[in-house]
Order: C-alpha cells, then structure tokens, then sequence
C-alpha cells in the first residue's frame, strides 16, 4: 500500500509539540491575557446589544401610548371630522353695477395657498392665485343659495367667476379647525 508523502509546508504531529515546548512562560501569559481581553470585548457588545434592545422596546411602548389609538388599555373615540375640518361659507355677489336684482350665476371654488404678486416687468406687477384646486360649487341664485366647504385647517383663496363674461372676484380665507366663519365674495362688477 502506498504511503502518502508528507507536504514540506505541514508540520508534523511531533513538530507541534516542539513548538509548544519552546515557547517561554511570558508567551502563554500574553496568549491568556489576548483571550481574556476578547472575552471582555465579547461580554461588553452582547451588553450593549440588550441595552440596544431594551431602548428600541422601550421606545416602541413610549411611542405606542403617545399616538392616539395605538394603546389597548382605554377605548378611545374617533375624533368627529367637524373638529378636525373648519367650515367656509357665504355669498357670490351678483354681478351687477346697478340697484336692480340680477342673478349673475357662477361658480366658487377652493384654492390651497394664499395671492402672490409676482414682477413682469420693472414698475408692473401681476396677481397670481394658488393652483392647487381643493373644491369648487356652482351657484345658480346669489341671492338664495351660498357656498359651504368643509376644509381642513389652513389658508385659502375663494375665487369667484360668473358663468357669462369672464369677471373674477376673491377673497383670501384662513380656516381655523372646529369653526365655522362667514367670508361672502366681494361684487367686482360694481
């Protein structure tokens, strides 16, 4: 039976135990003192790692009490959207320069944002609305109907435009939450 040769790079068994045997007492006192420092190094990332844990957890309970309706403990009502929402309402002036009743229909419509007034050219300047559209309704009779939005807290443009012509009134609104305020648009024709 052949016998495998032995690498020249492979220590033999006997060679190992040389080698243990030449090393010095202060060699084995430098390899205990690098394992007892690993061994520190190991214990004090798995007591950061639960410390970690126990932060992240605690923070997860902290955030679960401080949203409403995340904790389980009390039963909580939803807040009804009247709170939440304020309300717009009033006229669209008829459009009408004279005593006489006319009933000039138009449509009123919400846009988020308030008027800017932006340089075209120097000494002349142009009224530009916001163009984020929010909500809009036709009135039929400016004397009988009004408008009447629903809108969550925040500053808006009313814009008003009459159906025949191309007059535009509006009025810039702020809407505070949970009340309800009366703007009419102003008669532009007048």
């Amino acid at each position: 039976m052949p016998v495998a040769a032995r690498q020249p790079d492979e220590p033999a068994a006997g060679d190992a135990q040389r080698l243990a045997g030449e090393q010095s007492p202060g060699d084995e006192q430098a390899l205990i003192a690098e394992a007892r420092a690993r061994a520190r190094r190991r214990r004090l990332r798995i007591v950061l790692a639960v410390l970690a844990a126990a932060v992240m957890a605690l923070a997860g309970v902290l955030i679960g009490y401080a949203v409403p309706g995340t904790s389980h403990t009390a039963a909580t009502r939803p807040v009804p959207a009247a709170i939440r929402t304020g309300v717009v309402t009033g006229h669209l002036a008829a459009c009408a320069g004279l005593p006489v009743r006319v009933i000039t229909p138009g449509t009123v419509t919400v846009l988020r944002g308030t008027v800017r007034w932006k340089l075209v050219s120097p000494g002349t300047w142009r009224l530009v609305l916001p163009t984020k559209v929010v909500a809009s309704e036709h009135i039929s009779n400016n004397y009988d109907q009004t408008f009447r939005f629903a809108l969550p807290p925040g500053k808006y443009v009313l814009a008003g435009r009459y159906d025949r012509g191309n007059a535009l009134t509006f009025h810039e609104v702020s809407v505070p939450a949970g009340k309800v305020i009366r703007e009419d648009l102003p008669d532009v024709c007048a």
